[in-house]
């Protein structure tokens, strides 16, 4: 399974959203070493729900991995009993596992697209000093979400300010609650947009996401479906403080033009470049972690 000079390996679940990740894989494949991607093989989601994935997906995947750096992984990921999170982590790990050990370790979800990623990947080549011993010295990696909330033919409601955080990126990946580690005695915050594109779905898919997600029995998402359905371009300015979780992540939206989705990353990253990423390491900077801010 790969070799000791993979230095960046990527993970990726598979599940009812599948269509998205072309978009994902697409922003980082040249960058990166490895990927897995992780399905059930049963065809189950989190929630005991059925998924079907088209032998087309799996054909088109191919088509796109001109280097052979994907690797398919198919094993038991739902069982009977345990909650949707706790099967999340549990197949977050196992993933871990399957990409093998030693290097920088992202789980990325197939709706989170890291647009100019090689700044991201030269950032960790410069840094594979720091995986010479993983398990007495962890680093862990936090980056900024952007989500997208809503859209509609003329473009995307995106949560602003940019304020969620989102652990991405460890070379010891142990994980306890979704992508958030274990240890996480050196937690470091880039300077890193990651574009989520979340709840920006048809109706159909936000209700397929709401019965099998992590979060399933977190919060009323009944409730909270009313809500964005009833949001539109005339009233979304009166969305505040809203997160369903931690009201206080969510200030308000803002409206970004764009007829799709590869519209906006494109006129998103021309607004919002990506800086040049350093890290200090003469401080470790004690970060509060929410572990349930990981949408």
């Amino acid at each position: 399974m790969g070799n000791k000079k993979d230095i960046i390996k990527v993970g990726y679940l598979l599940s009812y959203d599948y269509s998205y990740i072309f978009t994902s894989i697409k922003q980082i494949y040249d960058e990166v070493d490895r990927i897995v991607i992780s399905y059930d093989a049963n065809n189950k989601t989190w929630a005991g729900n059925d998924v079907h994935i088209p032998d087309s997906f799996f054909t088109e995947i191919k088509k796109i991995d001109a280097q052979n750096k994907i690797i398919f992984y198919k094993d038991t990921f739902f069982i009977s009993g345990m909650q949707p999170m706790e099967l999340e982590t549990r197949q977050r790990n196992m993933m871990a596992e399957k990409l093998g050990k030693g290097g920088w370790h992202i789980q990325i979800d197939g709706d989170e697209y890291a647009y100019d990623f090689k700044k991201l990947s030269q950032f960790l080549r410069s840094h594979r000093y720091l995986l010479k011993n993983p398990e007495k010295k962890s680093f862990n990696f936090q980056v900024t979400f952007v989500t997208l909330f809503k859209h509609n033919a003329e473009g995307y409601f995106v949560i602003t300010p940019f304020d969620e955080k989102c652990m991405l990126i460890t070379n010891a990946p142990q994980y306890k609650y979704a992508r958030l580690n274990h240890n996480t005695e050196r937690v470091y915050a880039l300077n890193y947009y990651l574009i989520h594109q979340s709840w920006a779905r048809d109706e159909a898919e936000i209700i397929e996401k709401i019965n099998n997600w992590g979060h399933k029995n977190d919060f009323d998402t009944s409730e909270f479906l009313e809500s964005w359905k009833i949001l539109n371009s005339s009233n979304y300015n009166e969305y505040k403080i809203f997160h369903p979780l931690d009201k206080s992540q969510w200030k308000e939206l803002s409206f970004f033009p764009a007829k799709n989705i590869d519209e906006f990353i494109a006129s998103f990253s021309k607004k919002y470049p990506q800086n040049e990423l350093n890290l200090d390491l003469s401080f470790t900077k004690k970060l509060k972690l929410k572990i349930r801010s990981l949408f």
